[in-house]
């Protein structure tokens, strides 16, 4: 990828950046009558935050520290939105007493979490990304227990042998008419030494009905991935997925459901693939910097020193 897009000087986290002086007029400043309010300020720090990619909250927040400079503001909003960003990127946890995503499904209260598979809550704190206060918490819906440990075995299984640190879980819920299985799927790859970092993460629901003999799946399946040396390029991929699981045993059942998983997965990453070759050979095309004859790079660095000899003026 290095080779495919021009280069420019590096963007911040927050994605203020610049792509040099010969493109862009010098900078002016801007009339004290036009200044945001420290108001405007804060709205602009909240619609950055919660774009900040995931496992990049801190630089995008330490980013927005030195433009925003205003501690006392930058600290009303950060452990809210920070505690978001885990929720929603389904950060895990792994300690020797849970192993679980942070999702709102398994928040009980401000700040703590349930592990269901373990039966243990915890308190978690976002800025230091510690667990503490372990608890024990048992499942009073035994039924309900056997159809989650079952749909989290299955899954389990497939998720450690696709998922390069994936970690799932999976939470019940219980209304007045059904109750509602939660999977939840989580697999990274963070690389910022190599200047790029990667998300997979999905989310699932599978309601059963006493009386019915199908239980209806829906899910979503997020991925993001973000490269940002000497530039900003994001992508950004969603797919919506329904369908129909017969209800037979638990465990038949689950692994019905992790087929289906299976499935949408490896038709979202051949559709990805596909569509990179497509972009390669026409949109990324565009971007890249044509070659001179003698098919090699230019050292434009040693071009700038390089010693200027004056050819004789012709008489």
């Amino acid at each position: 990828m290095k080779s495919c897009f021009p280069r420019c000087n590096r963007t911040s986290r927050a994605g203020v950046g610049h792509l040099g002086s010969s493109s862009l007029a010098p900078m002016q400043r801007m009339p004290k009558s036009h200044l945001l309010t420290r108001e405007e300020k804060l709205q602009v720090m909240r619609n950055l935050l919660k774009q900040a990619p995931p496992e990049e909250f801190n630089e995008v927040f330490n980013d927005l520290r030195l433009l925003v400079d205003d501690d006392s503001l930058m600290s009303r909003e950060a452990a809210c939105l920070w505690a978001l960003h885990n929720k929603v990127y389904f950060t895990p946890v792994r300690e020797e007493e849970c192993e679980v995503l942070l999702t709102r499904h398994n928040e009980l209260q401000e700040n703590r979490f349930l592990d269901p598979q373990k039966q243990v809550s915890f308190k978690f704190d976002h800025l230091r990304k510690q667990a503490s206060d372990f608890q024990a918490h048992a499942q009073e819906d035994k039924k309900g227990e056997m159809w989650r440990r079952a749909l989290y075995e299955a899954l389990n299984v497939y998720v450690s042998s696709h998922y390069a640190e994936g970690l799932c879980s999976v939470f019940i819920k219980d209304t007045a008419v059904r109750k509602i299985l939660v999977a939840c799927i989580e697999g990274h790859l963070n690389r910022p030494s190599a200047f790029w970092n990667g998300l997979w993460k999905s989310e699932w629901t599978v309601g059963l009905t006493p009386t019915s003999t199908s239980a209806q799946v829906t899910g979503t399946i997020d991925v993001h991935a973000h490269y940002f040396e000497d530039g900003n390029i994001h992508l950004t991929v969603c797919k919506e997925v329904s369908g129909t699981l017969p209800i037979t045993s638990e465990a038949q059942t689950a692994q019905d459901f992790v087929k289906l998983v299976e499935k949408a997965d490896n038709q979202l990453q051949a559709g990805l693939a596909e569509e990179y070759q497509k972009m390669n050979d026409s949109h990324l095309k565009a971007f890249r910097r044509q070659l001179p004859i003698t098919h090699s790079t230019i050292d434009w660095e040693k071009m700038v020193t390089a010693r200027i000899v004056e050819a004789p003026a012709v008489r």
